[in-house]
């Protein structure tokens, strides 16, 4: 427990982890169930759908700052790609291409 004369001096040490729960959970058992279902979001793939939509994003912005309109279709095929892979090849077409349907055109061996 700290004293008065520590929290006026300026010796009281804040916690600075980034993580902190919800002040609403205060009791053992919801404290558990929420850091149960964090985990279980982390686990179950949250890096990598986090990185699936920056990419499926950044190939859109592309175009868009590019001056050209991808039609719905094009948006729609976007972002129904999900293989990450696939995802970089079309972010390296996004800085190419003229007509936002050549994104998906198959690579021709020179």
């Amino acid at each position: 427990m700290t004293t008065e004369s520590e929290e006026k001096n300026g010796s009281q040490q804040r916690d600075s982890t980034p993580w902190r729960l919800p002040s609403d959970i205060w009791h053992p058992t919801v404290r558990r169930a929420w850091l149960e279902a964090a985990e279980r979001a982390w686990s179950e793939g949250y890096a990598e759908t986090f990185e699936r939509r920056r990419l499926q994003r950044i190939v859109l912005k592309l175009l868009y700052w590019r001056g050209i309109e991808a039609s719905p279709d094009v948006n729609a095929r976007v972002f129904a790609t999900t293989d990450l892979d696939r995802l970089r090849i079309l972010r390296g077409r996004a800085f190419e291409v003229t007509d936002p349907a050549d994104l998906f055109t198959p690579e021709q061996p020179e």
